[in-house]
């Protein structure tokens, strides 16, 4: 059978494509190292009350405006309401923290250990219960040529870029000693040992760890509410 006479040309229109396509990937995957908002573009998340459930990270401005804050300040409290998507930014966060910048160390807190894992990752995943962690998810559905080697364990993701997500229970113990690269305090004004977790890492917070306190508000006093509103944190950072 002859080849068509412009089967040369074909080929060479595919593989200049091709090279084209991986030196565009090569160019979103630096561009996602330098700005994280860019990312989000690539994130798939999960919404359980909806048949629809997974869907694309949402380009909202109040989001690209938290996103922002987390990304230049040191410390930061963010009073959430239920369905703002917070959470999710937050894992997503913590995601590009981890995959993007060599041996940091991001520690999640909630008061349980099982709601910590459901944020980082699920033990066993799809092989035991088919759930993915949030963490978990946001990795396992990254498009193919943006995603990187990585090991999963039960509350746990670590990179081959040295970096680790970790998920812990709440409580002032579990974190003291811990020497984090950013913090994220999930539900903090529902966490019992809150003042104890803030007085374990103020030191960290004084060195430059990153500290994030999210939480749906529990009143007006507590913590959380004094972190917010700034009250009373300069006696929690001096402490030991």
């Amino acid at each position: 059978m002859n080849q068509p006479a412009n089967l040369d040309k074909i080929l060479e229109n595919k593989e200049e494509a091709a090279r084209l396509i991986q030196a565009l990937r090569e160019e979103a995957t630096k561009r996602c190292m330098r700005d994280g908002w860019f990312f989000t573009q690539f994130v798939k998340t999960r919404d359980e009350a909806d048949q629809d459930s997974v869907k694309s990270f949402p380009q909202l401005e109040y989001l690209k405006e938290l996103w922002k804050v987390l990304d230049e300040s040191q410390r930061t409290a963010v009073a959430k309401s239920r369905q703002m998507f917070v959470s999710w930014a937050l894992c997503t966060y913590c995601v590009w923290f981890a995959r993007f910048h060599p041996n940091k160390y991001i520690v999640w807190q909630t008061q349980k250990a099982e709601d910590a894992h459901k944020m980082v990752c699920m033990p066993g995943g799809d092989k035991d219960t088919g759930y993915f962690g949030r963490m978990q998810f946001i990795e396992r559905n990254l498009p193919s040529w943006l995603r990187v080697p990585m090991k999963e364990s039960a509350g746990m993701l670590g990179y081959s870029n040295g970096s680790m997500i970790e998920a812990v229970a709440g409580g002032a113990n579990q974190v003291r000693g811990k020497t984090a690269s950013l913090i994220v305090e999930d539900e903090f004004a529902y966490q019992d040992e809150a003042k104890g977790v803030y007085q374990a890492v103020a030191p960290l917070i004084q060195k430059a760890t990153k500290f994030i306190a999210c939480s749906t508000p529990n009143g007006p006093t507590g913590v959380f509410a004094e972190i917010y509103h700034g009250y009373r944190l300069l006696a929690y950072d001096e402490a030991d």
